[in-house]
């Protein structure tokens, strides 16, 4: 399903301290944000932590031998969640001016799905944990229809250029897409079966946007991915359990993958 907003203009030009103000607190993430998210697998990076070797590369999930052949991708994150437990840290970033547009956007966008949807309740949400502890996810909002009931998850994203809006609207949205691994983990974190995806086309300038058309997508849950994502992370826990009694990192990841062989 795809719904077009031709010509609508969702941002005033900005005033002289807005970039200053992009340079000071609106780009500061919350204390909460990082705590939320310290030593967690979160949905905006699981891609990270579904990433294989090429010895798996043309084998189906599913497969015992596809979830046990992490790629480096996956072996570096899970070592960055060994050391934000180790050392209760978070490597803070600061963020790009693409990323404040994109989240400055999201707003707008949520004005013009009320606008356009009535028949639902659209709400914000923040980081929400599918695995106590361990993994997580942070939905942009949930749309609930008024008088059904019926529960959906929302992601928003807002191109910058014409390459991401091809990446993210014209590529097929299957395991290999960008977002993929995100919108199963946010449908584990908020207990539903679809989420809406939304897909706005990148401004003339992005100090300046103004929506040229939104594209939606409902994309629906992928048990066999889904059960991939929670089985990964529960290996990537027992590796950061194994490091924080005291192993290598290579003694933990080995020692935790030949468990949960056995377990398994």
């Amino acid at each position: 399903m795809s719904e077009n907003f031709k010509g609508l203009r969702i941002m005033e030009v900005p005033d002289p301290q807005f970039l200053d103000k992009i340079g000071e607190e609106e780009l500061q993430r919350t204390e909460q944000w990082f705590k939320d998210r310290l030593g967690r697998f979160t949905g905006s990076e699981m891609h990270k932590l579904m990433a294989c070797g090429r010895s798996s590369a043309k084998v189906e999930w599913g497969r015992p031998e596809k979830l046990i052949d992490f790629g480096e991708t996956a072996k570096k994150y899970i070592f960055a969640k060994c050391k934000e437990r180790q050392r209760n840290k978070v490597i803070k970033k600061l963020e790009t001016l693409k990323m404040t547009f994109g989240k400055k956007q999201e707003d707008h966008v949520f004005e013009l799905l009320e606008h356009k949807y009535p028949e639902y309740k659209f709400e914000k949400v923040g980081f929400i944990e599918f695995i106590p502890n361990v993994a997580g996810a942070s939905p942009d909002g949930t749309a609930t229809d008024k008088q059904w009931g019926e529960k959906i998850g929302l992601e928003i994203k807002c191109s910058t250029d014409w390459d991401t809006l091809y990446s993210r609207h014209e590529e097929d949205f299957d395991k290999d897409h960008q977002d993929f691994w995100q919108i199963q983990s946010e449908m584990l974190a908020l207990n539903v079966s679809k989420v809406m995806y939304i897909v706005a086309e990148p401004p003339e300038t992005i100090l300046d946007p103004v929506i040229e058309d939104l594209s939606i997508q409902i994309v629906e849950r992928s048990p066999i991915h889904q059960l991939a994502i929670m089985q990964r992370c529960e290996i990537g826990e027992m590796v950061i359990q194994n490091f924080l009694k005291g192993m290598s990192f290579k003694e933990s990841f080995y020692k935790a993958v030949t468990e949960y062989q056995i377990k398994d």
